[in-house]
């Protein structure tokens, strides 16, 4: 059975933040990418360690040196399809874990861990979850609400989870010249506000014929306002494979509500996109209501 995990990336470890998500891409299925600025280094790791098993002032030796990297994480939430669960640990804090996280885990570790006369060093510059209940706590701990709750999906309909509450839906025919997006702008992930953008200015739509336009997007706002994870090779994959509504897009509509006679697209941006490069005039859309 899959479960759901993160993977913690602490400040220094950012740098390698592409490759990392690169190696967890092919690995597991990201669902989300939050950044987060620390203000209080201490509580934080505090409170990140709270959910462990291991006695804090055995972690508070480990991650001292978390006090001196830069203050920010980055946390990914990922869903482990196949965790291949086992025991770890002795006596009390004996305790389950996925044995294809851990590995993994290492894996990263081994590669961008600080080195010392040829030697990994154990400055982690990542952390990672042992079980859904830690995932829910640091999904609470980051502000929202319904923890781990947000990745479940609505089933009359395949709506992604962050999209889940509407009932009512109709599945109608457009003009594709009616889809508009709400795109980011701005300076980077802190300084930013969203603007309607009609679907042929969009990053997503110029990305196509100039996938450096996507590509410096994703980059600038990645883990901010963007919490989807994309990079411009997965969207050229999507881009040279995909067929809308059919396959396993066979239930994948895209998602728009209706605004002052405008389609505002609230999951299919991308896909919109190809269908519009590939000379489509309408299109079949769930318009929720």
């Amino acid at each position: 059975m899959d479960r759901i995990d993160t993977i913690i990336v602490w400040g220094h470890g950012i740098q390698y933040l592409n490759d990392i998500l690169k190696y967890t891409d092919e690995k597991f299925e990201i669902l989300k990418v939050k950044r987060h600025k620390i203000k209080n280094v201490k509580k934080f790791i505090k409170d990140v360690y709270s959910f462990d098993y291991a006695p804090f002032w055995h972690l508070k030796d480990k991650t001292k040196y978390l006090l001196k990297v830069p203050k920010e994480a980055v946390f990914i939430f990922i869903k482990n399809l196949n965790p291949d669960e086992d025991y770890f640990g002795e006596g009390k804090f004996r305790h389950k874990e996925s044995k294809t996280l851990k590995s993994f885990k290492e894996f990263l570790r081994d590669k961008f861990n600080p080195y010392e006369n040829n030697k990994r060093t154990h400055n982690h510059i990542i952390h990672a979850t042992d079980n859904p209940t830690q995932t829910h706590c640091l999904l609470k701990l980051l502000g929202f609400k319904e923890g781990i709750k947000i990745f479940e999906e609505d089933k009359f309909i395949k709506l992604p989870y962050y999209l889940k509450g509407y009932k009512n839906f109709e599945i109608k025919k457009i003009d594709m010249n009616n889809l508009y997006a709400n795109i980011v702008k701005g300076e980077n992930w802190e300084i930013f506000e969203l603007e309607l953008t009609s679907l042929d200015k969009t990053p997503h739509y110029l990305g196509i014929q100039n996938i450096e336009v996507y590509q410096n997007y994703i980059d600038k706002f990645l883990g901010g306002p963007l919490t989807d994870y994309y990079n411009s090779k997965r969207y050229q994959k999507l881009i040279n494979n995909f067929q809308y509504l059919q396959g396993n897009f066979i239930n994948n509509y895209i998602i728009v509500k209706k605004i002052d006679n405008k389609f505002i697209i609230l999951d299919g941006l991308h896909r919109a996109s190809i269908l519009y490069s590939q000379g489509h005039k309408e299109i079949i859309v769930c318009q929720v209501l």
